[in-house]
């Protein structure tokens, strides 16, 4: 999760880094910036993807022992 965070707080300082309007040269710099916006953009999407999956499977261990401990539990009425 922390490098989701990561990986989002770095495309949004290269996006931000972008909107100055002194800089208005174009050339291989720019496409550079392009090229590692979309891979920091790639990585979060892969990293959100991986997070979401992480999630799931420790919610359904949650669910899993939650019902095991519903049944197993004598004190119940």
């Amino acid at each position: 999760m922390r490098k989701l965070c990561l990986a989002l707080m770095i495309l949004a300082g290269i996006g931000l880094s972008g909107c100055s309007r002194d800089d208005r040269t174009e050339g291989p710099n720019a496409r550079q910036a392009g090229r590692d916006a979309y891979r920091a953009s790639q990585t979060a999407k892969d990293e959100a993807k991986k997070a979401a999956e992480d999630l799931r499977h420790a919610g359904k261990e949650f669910r899993q022992g939650w019902e095991e401990a519903k049944h197993g539990d004598t004190r119940r009425k």
